[in-house]
């Protein structure tokens, strides 16, 4: 079972990302290097994994039968070193929002790995969840059941190889 999970921006990620260029825009106009520099970071920040995901087609997440990718993360796992993975609860914001719990069978090794800005959230999520691999399903054009169904499939594949 192949999958491949591209990012979707909803409609807040996409407006917050054109209050950013608009405020880049309007910095250019006027000359405001106080208003420039932040709104352009913004919008670099924001706009990075959209333009990288979306126009130069790197996916968030890719399952296949060598194992589990998250390009964006820097994080590529084969199935031996996958436990497994199953639904959670993000907790704080508005409303308690699901997410889906990839668990390596080494998630110190795993935080320590992903890409340098993203560290400190892999660090957070291993110590709230017991895994650095949280996936939240807005903005992916794939559910997490779909995600969560590949990510089983495989890892059960490979337990009845071995007689699991």
């Amino acid at each position: 079972m192949r999958l491949t999970v591209h990012l979707r921006p909803n409609a807040a990620y996409l407006a917050i990302l054109a209050i950013g260029a608009a405020a880049v825009a309007y910095a250019i106009v006027v000359g405001s290097v106080l208003v420039g520099i932040p709104a352009g970071v913004l919008t670099l920040v924001l706009g990075a994994p959209v333009v990288v995901s979306t126009v130069c087609r790197v996916p968030v997440v890719a399952v296949d039968e060598r194992g589990l990718r998250l390009p964006l993360m820097s994080v590529r796992l084969a199935w031996p070193d996958v436990a497994g993975a199953r639904p959670g609860t993000r907790l704080g914001g508005r409303a308690p929002r699901p997410v889906l719990l990839v668990f390596p069978r080494d998630p110190r090794a795993v935080a320590g790995r992903v890409r340098p800005w993203l560290r400190s959230e892999a660090r957070t999520n291993l110590t709230r969840y017991g895994t650095p691999i949280v996936l939240a399903a807005a903005s992916l054009d794939r559910s997490l059941d779909e995600i969560a169904a590949a990510v089983r499939h495989h890892v059960e594949h490979r337990d009845a190889a071995r007689g699991q």
